[in-house]
């Protein structure tokens, strides 16, 4: 790997230090400029699923140590799903710190962490500083050209919105801007590479000592030790993965599965030592991964959640605009530098994987782009930086510019690349300036609830035991279950069991439509114990709680009147 001084490693935090720090205006401003009545919710995007990552947090700083899933009616045993969060609460209540600073703590430092894995990432293959910078700062700010689809009125072409704005995994700065254990899980998926492709080279040097006959034995015996060791840091890294972000562990193995397979095609042979190392990266976390395979068999509600859980890929052309750019200039850098193919084949492998995984029958489908801008940075950087770049400069335009006296090649150079950046960055730069419009202008509902409801919020956590049942709205439930931590009839599209009929259920609920006796026995079956009525409940229909002789009121203020169920 390439040898990189303090020098550069110090500039390299301190970019990463600057990037997170800009990521961090966003929710400062959201919390500086809320409107009166109104309550920041810490977020700037996707705050449904949000919410449940502030109720794993919430059970972790109350104590526990396992997930109880809030956001569903059935009792279940606690598990060890989703326990990143979890997690995260215990280290706010030992700290003594709220989950906002922990919240946004966590984000900080894991954007810090995945910025400088990739540094080291990139370095690995790019051992010249002008590319290695380039490719840096393509893969921390660059995208894709998503914000073309906007300009041509197109936000929902082939019936997606642009990858570039829906999935954080699709590009860095998005992943450090959303939530914390993306972050976390790419920076792992980018340690397994590098050691995958450290693997990979140990075996190429072994394989031409031999052909020279030349196997000082002190050196082969200290690399091997080296690849075992870098071997179960990897493996224990993955046992992150599998508590942070389990689902990626499959780019992870499908890489490795390829270079694997690449490796015996190359040697003609199998090669047992280096297919036990790779196979210690997975042995490792198995136990992780099997005590989840047996809390789908045996606990039920995770089950169906697991089920309900899925989040199929955009339509295949959305990915050629997020990802186009860097796929041309990486295949004309694989057309025109054959020499270079092996170096880089590890890269090419990981972007397969994802392409393989994107439309596979697994669940987590469009999770798998994840951090694939990463390798693609690098080999797009090698394309534009040793391809295209050299091309420009033997044209005539390049030699007409550098006649003027105030021109010179280093200094155009230096400046085409800084444009390529700026260019390649312009979906992210819109990104950041529509989040912080959210957050600073236009303070829409769910990122900001209003003070009434949070207040009502507020008095169920520190009135009513984890236990309780609360039955509401879709967006009251969601809310409940993340913030006061009781458990809500409806909350959430996947960790709710049967969304869809309890969705069907409490809309009817509400209705002026349903009878008396059908509400009686629907709050028996589910065990609800309190009725949440508010404005979101007053648009569902025209039910009256009020004048319901089986509720009573337990709370009211401004807007939220809380009743509870009579025996």
């Amino acid at each position: 790997m390439t040898e990189i001084s303090r020098r550069e490693w110090l500039l390299a935090l301190g970019v990463a230090l600057a990037t997170a720090v800009f990521g961090l205006i966003p929710y400062w401003l959201g919390n500086l400029l809320a409107a009166d009545g109104l309550v920041y919710m810490q977020l700037i995007m996707n705050p449904e699923d949000a919410q449940t990552y502030w109720a794993k947090m919430l059970q972790g700083f109350n104590g526990a140590w396992l997930y109880t899933i809030p956001f569903t009616p059935e009792p279940h045993a606690a598990a060890g799903v989703g326990v990143f969060y979890v997690w995260l609460g215990q280290l706010a209540r030992g700290l003594g710190v709220s989950l906002t600073a922990v919240w946004h703590g966590s984000r900080f430092v894991a954007g810090i962490l995945l910025f400088l894995t990739t540094f080291r990432f990139v370095a690995a293959f790019l051992p010249d500083r002008r590319s290695r910078w380039t490719a840096y700062l393509l893969a921390l700010y660059g995208s894709g050209l998503g914000w073309l689809l906007f300009v041509l009125g197109q936000n929902y072409w082939l019936g997606a919105f642009p990858v570039d704005f829906k999935q954080p995994g699709a590009h860095l700065f998005f992943t450090a801007l959303a939530f914390p254990h993306i972050s976390l899980g790419t920076a792992v998926i980018l340690l397994n590479v590098l050691v995958l492709n450290k693997m990979r080279d140990r075996e190429l040097d072994a394989k031409a000592q031999r052909h020279q006959e030349k196997n000082p034995p002190q050196s082969a015996k200290s690399a091997a030790k080296k690849v075992w060791g870098l071997a179960i840091l990897a493996g224990l890294a993955n046992v992150l993965l599998g508590v942070a972000y389990p689902f990626l562990i499959y780019i992870v193995a499908g890489t490795a599965v390829l270079t694997y397979a690449m490796l015996v095609f190359q040697q003609r042979q199998i090669l047992w030592r280096t297919g036990w190392q790779i196979a210690t990266i997975f042995l490792i976390p198995a136990p992780l991964y099997l005590y989840y395979l047996t809390v789908w068999q045996r606990n039920e509600v995770f089950r169906l959640w697991d089920a309900q859980a899925g989040t199929p890929a955009a339509p295949w052309p959305h990915y050629l605009v997020a990802f186009g750019p860097l796929l041309l200039l990486a295949g004309l850098f694989w057309w025109k530098r054959p020499k270079n193919r092996p170096q880089f084949a590890i890269l090419w492998l990981w972007v397969f994987t994802a392409a393989l995984l994107l439309y596979s029958p697994l669940n987590p489908q469009r999770r798998f782009i994840q951090g694939v801008h990463v390798p693609l940075a690098v080999l797009a950087t090698a394309g534009f930086v040793q391809v295209v770049l050299p091309r420009c400069q033997n044209g005539r335009l390049w030699q007409k510019i550098i006649t003027h006296p105030r021109y010179e090649t280093a200094k155009l150079r230096r400046f085409v690349l800084m444009l390529f950046l700026l260019g390649m960055s312009l979906s992210n730069f819109y990104l950041w300036l529509d989040v912080t419009r959210i957050a600073a202008l236009t303070q829409p509902d769910l990122f900001f609830r209003p003070a009434a409801e949070m207040e009502a919020v507020e008095w169920l956590r520190e009135n009513l035991p984890g236990t309780a049942v609360t039955l509401g709205s879709y967006q009251t439930g969601n809310i409940v279950a993340a913030q006061a931590g009781q458990r809500v009839m409806l909350g959430h599209w996947a960790e709710t069991v049967d969304f869809a009929g309890k969705e069907t259920a409490v809309n009817q609920f509400f209705s002026g439509s349903a009878s008396d006796a059908w509400r009686q026995a629907l709050l028996r079956e589910f065990g609800i114990e309190y009725v949440w009525f508010g404005p979101r409940e007053q648009a569902l229909g025209s039910f009256d709680p009020a004048a319901a002789s089986y509720l009573t009121s337990v709370y009211q203020n401004k807007s939220i009147v809380i009743y509870f169920v009579l025996p």
